[in-house]
């Protein structure tokens, strides 16, 4: 049986003892237990710490964690809001069996605690014996007999060293295609933590409190620790998240902890590992995430300035092909006599500015010639330079009445402001038309568009930035499919 435990910090002292008698439990009844600390609800931002409701984001993953029941200290999770926000956030789990740890009206409350000693541990203790018997017999059991509780708290300075240990071999080295995140795993694994994952979307994803974000379905396991061994090939595997928990337990019982990653307004995955005595350390875990997500950025630029240099790389051909510098100063593309990538921005931004408002849509697309390079390589440019104009042909037929330009040498971006809904399914089904026509057109080579169409209800502070990454990312997500 998988448990979560959704609680508020363990800076707070009672939420540690509660955390220490539910995992004696958890051990005791031989059930899997995942404490989920995702802090405070709140309604507004506040001043000294503006980013601070996106540790509630947590909360959102006990939804789809495949769960078989949840115990909810609702009432230090919603300290700061009203009873009709910590309702709303209890309803969010509709059909999974929950207790909460004080009395709400709906809810189940978990057996009251009588004896005087260790009240908080036994509280721990018995809400997982309690939800236990309510997702089996669908009711409260017999109350639990005092337990003894004879945890040890580790000592701060040597939770520092692990702390330590962990950061030092990060941020000292650079390391090739991602192994950062093995090196943290078998790190992980010199700590004597022996199961662990580390999950991160392919893109990151805005969350506010106005704008509360849309959880992806799946999520990328960049390094797993199964039993203090690394898997070999585990990088990037694209999981459920109604699978993470077995994916890290394999159906073994394990107490665990998650924590969420985030920079400012976006998420960008989580991390769990095995529930070890250093978290109940104040800010372990805070300090833990922080190295982490740290690590996890200076990776993702050092990922964006090689893939920055490539595209330098390929302009300065492109520039040493034509050899016409003025061709790319202006807005007309040289080849296709369309727009080239100035030129695109430029009207994208006063169409966005002119028309885009209240009940309009904007439609925006990228397509992708994943052949060109192929073609150049075998055929020649001149060849490249034809397929590149008969894409710009077809697009011109399918987008006629959108703005469309050519923003790379094997890119091209689209924008078009529509007063109807659902506009992009149309466009989508004719792009799948014309495809089909481009590939069986030619008989020496397979010349194949990849794209995304994406529509967007009009929002006052939507960019094109915003929209056009999310269709570039949206892009990436097929080209991973398929």
């Amino acid at each position: 049986m998988n448990i979560g435990l959704l609680v508020s910090e363990l800076e707070d002292r009672d939420v540690k003892k509660i955390c220490i008698g539910a995992s004696q439990a958890a051990r005791d009844k031989d059930v899997t237990l995942c404490v989920m600390p995702g802090k405070y609800l709140q309604t507004e931002a506040e001043d000294d710490n503006p980013y601070a409701y996106q540790y509630a984001a947590l909360f959102d993953y006990a939804r789809d964690f495949g769960f078989d029941a949840l115990i909810i200290d609702i009432d230090r999770i919603g300290k700061k809001v009203p009873i009709l926000k910590k309702e709303s956030l209890l309803k969010k789990f509709e059909g999974i069996p929950i207790l909460t740890l004080s009395e709400v009206e709906g809810f189940v409350c978990v057996n009251e605690i009588t004896n005087d000693r260790d009240q908080l541990e036994q509280l721990g203790y018995e809400a997982v014996c309690d939800v236990i018997g309510l997702k089996e017999k669908g009711k409260l059991p017999v109350p639990e007999q005092a337990k003894t509780f004879n945890f040890v708290e580790k000592d701060a300075a040597e939770a520092l060293n692990v702390l330590f240990r962990i950061s030092s071999p990060l941020l000292h080295r650079k390391y090739p295609d991602e192994k950062v995140y093995e090196v943290i795993s078998k790190t992980f694994a010199a700590e004597g933590i022996k199961n662990s994952a580390i999950l991160l979307y392919d893109t990151k994803i805005r969350n506010t409190i106005k704008y509360w974000w849309n959880k992806p379905e799946t999520i990328l396991c960049k390094s797993r620790l199964v039993n203090g061994i690394v898997p070999e090939n585990n990088e990037n595997d694209i999981i459920k998240t109604s699978e993470v928990i077995d994916s890290i337990t394999h159906g073994k019982a394990k107490v665990l902890i998650a924590g969420s990653l985030f920079v400012g307004e976006y998420q960008l995955g989580l991390v769990i590992t095995e529930f070890t005595s250093d978290y109940y350390i104040d800010h372990f875990q805070d300090n833990l995430l922080s190295i982490i997500t740290g690590t996890s950025r200076v990776s993702y630029l050092e990922k964006e300035l090689k893939k920055t240099n490539e595209e330098l790389y390929e302009v300065q051909e492109e520039l040493a092909r034509d050899d016409s510098v003025l061709d790319h100063i202006g807005d007309q593309d040289y080849l296709t006599g369309g727009l080239n990538r100035r030129g695109f921005f430029a009207k994208a931004y006063d169409l966005l500015k002119d028309n885009f408002g209240p009940g309009k849509c904007a439609v925006v697309a990228y397509i992708h010639m994943e052949s060109l390079k192929g073609i150049n390589d075998m055929y020649g440019h001149e060849e490249g330079d034809r397929a590149v104009k008969k894409v710009s042909g077809i697009l011109e037929k399918v987008f006629e009445n959108s703005i469309y330009g050519r923003i790379r040498g094997d890119e091209f971006a689209v924008i078009e402001i529509s007063d109807e809904e659902g506009k992009a399914e149309s466009f989508r089904q004719e792009m799948s038309t014309q495809n089909a026509n481009l590939l069986s057109e030619s008989s020496r080579y397979i010349n194949h568009l990849q794209y995304s169409i994406c529509e967007f209800s009009y929002e006052e502070n939507l960019s094109l930035r915003e929209m056009l990454k999310e269709t570039d990312d949206n892009l990436k997500r097929i080209k991973q499919l398929k």
